[in-house]
């Protein structure tokens, strides 16, 4: 079964990388896509969760993050481009060498820059929307979150985002291996509810809640540096998360095994072969 899961990485791949080759702006657009779809989940999950942060209930990590899977179902059943499921996607082409690395980093590329483009856009309708403009930025949640993220050291997020990654590219591999959308769906949720709620970092959906915190009323710990300083060793950690310990590790562990041929000694041949060459 996950060599079957495989074959489909590997043709999905090829894909993407065709319409790179061919259709750049085609390809940019459903980059944009994701990002934009990120954004959607991301309002629901900070609009519905801030009354219970108000309040100080336990429940609001839970709230928080429990729809924000939402983004994921609309990224794949729209056929979306997400930088950080590409990872994984194009690290299993390459490694079997349906595709080279020109390839996996003019992807990868095309899709994070699409990303952030869909994002910056679909922060501009949030702004002009004022969504977020009668905001206090000292009891906001989304402005908390966005102080956290922003001021944690580069150790911490970069291993914070190879957790998520390996769990957001595990939510694109295991639904494959399921026939049915109801599983499918439950399994997408569930897996970017555990990334959510357990505080790891994911570089696209990072580029979402700090392009929003800093066009809202924000606090002095809210920084452009601060974005740099998170997005710098958390894109690094999503490509390990998703490259090497989805990708590259379901690539070894489906690896046709060698078969050892160990010389069978026959001691009786070898001993008359002796005696005669004595004699």
């Amino acid at each position: 079964m996950e060599q079957e899961t495989i074959t489909k990485l590997i043709e999905k791949a090829r894909n993407k990388k065709v319409m790179v080759d061919d259709s750049p702006h085609y390809y940019l657009i459903r980059a944009a896509l994701a990002g934009i779809y990120i954004g959607f989940a991301l309002i629901l999950s900070f609009k519905l969760a801030q009354p219970f942060y108000e309040q100080q209930a336990a429940s609001t990590a839970f709230i928080n993050a429990i729809f924000f899977g939402i983004a994921f179902c609309l990224i794949i059943y729209g056929g979306a481009e997400l930088f950080t499921s590409n990872t994984m996607y194009m690290t299993v082409s390459t490694l079997k060498k349906e595709t080279n690395w020109i390839d996996t980093l003019k992807v990868w590329t095309y899709c994070y820059g699409g990303n952030v483009l869909g994002i910056l856009f679909f922060t501009l309708l949030i702004f002009f929307a004022g969504i977020f403009n009668e905001m206090n930025p000292d009891h906001s949640l989304l402005i908390s979150t966005a102080e956290k993220k922003m001021n944690l050291p580069a150790s911490q997020l970069f291993f914070r985002a190879i957790l998520a990654n390996w769990l957001v590219c595990l939510a694109v591999w295991l639904p494959m291996q399921v026939k049915d959308d109801a599983s499918k769906i439950a399994l997408m949720i569930l897996l970017v509810f555990t990334f959510f709620i357990s505080g790891y970092e994911h570089s696209i959906a990072n580029i979402s809640l700090f392009s929003i915190a800093l066009t809202s009323p924000h606090t002095s710990l809210v920084t452009l540096s601060g974005l740099i300083h998170n997005l710098i060793p958390v894109t690094l950690g999503n490509i390990v998360g998703g490259g090497f310990f989805v990708g590259a590790m379901y690539v070894y562990l489906n690896m046709p095994k060698q078969e050892q041929k160990v010389p069978s000694l026959n001691y009786t041949n070898q001993s008359q072969a002796y005696f005669t060459k004595r004699s």
